[in-house]
């Protein structure tokens, strides 16, 4: 079984497994760090035990949200696989202070929930590390399509989260030999986010980067996955 820990189906964020015949599909929700501006002040002062959110379908991508903001919709978080995906995003500077804001509500409930969160992060790893010390987070924390250096890499796992790794096994090779030859397999996953591939594909590049069997990482990660699973 392969996991694919971030994808996007129908412009939805989900969590993809695929076996040789067959998929499964597991659905997030969140607040993207792009789309903080359109929540409202004290937005989320709201009975216990609904959530709501404006115009986000369940594990929806910003690109749809500005079309139905006014809108609210009700989100059954207990029936969600993770939240996600969240986070912050230096490269929309105007927005961080609420970004901030937004993302340790993003965590209340993931703990409240007993979900995994999907982090996004662009230059902010501090912050996110921060944010994990502040709010005391025990849910798992999955920062995915990672793209930094080992260095940063350790920090975050020194917090005890995990590292996807998806575009950057393309793009910069180099790179992504160095953090794979660092990181403990025991804290790895693998995504395709919107890039169209297969998630096997990934799979066997990250094999023939690594030096190891395809088959070795689809067990290692499968049982990541399981440890996902199990803190809920």
């Amino acid at each position: 079984m392969f996991v694919d820990i971030h994808t996007h189906v129908d412009n939805q964020a989900v969590i993809k497994i695929v076996d040789r015949v067959s998929e499964k599909i597991l659905k997030t929700w969140g607040v993207h760090p792009w789309d903080v501006a359109d929540i409202p002040d004290r937005h989320f002062d709201r009975p216990q035990g609904v959530e709501k959110s404006p115009a986000i379908s369940v594990g929806n991508f910003p690109t749809s949200f500005h079309s139905s903001r006014n809108d609210e919709l009700e989100v059954p978080l207990g029936m969600t696989a993770a939240i996600g995906e969240v986070g912050l995003d230096k490269a929309h500077k105007t927005t961080f202070d609420k970004q901030i804001e937004v993302f340790e509500e993003m965590i209340r409930l993931s703990e409240s929930y007993r979900k995994p969160a999907i982090v996004h992060c662009v230059r902010a790893y501090s912050e996110i590390i921060e944010i994990r010390k502040k709010t005391k987070a025990t849910m798992p924390w999955v920062i995915h399509g990672f793209n930094s250096s080992v260095e940063t890499m350790r920090q975050l796992l020194r917090h005890d989260m995990y590292i996807s790794l998806g575009e950057v096994l393309y793009r910069n090779e180099n790179q992504a030999v160095k953090i794979l030859k660092d990181i403990p397999v025991e804290r790895l996953f693998f995504e395709t986010d919107v890039s169209g591939r297969d998630i096997r594909d990934v799979y066997a590049k990250a094999a023939t980067l690594m030096g190891c069997e395809i088959g070795f990482l689809e067990n290692k990660i499968f049982e990541n996955y399981g440890r996902l699973e199990a803190a809920h």
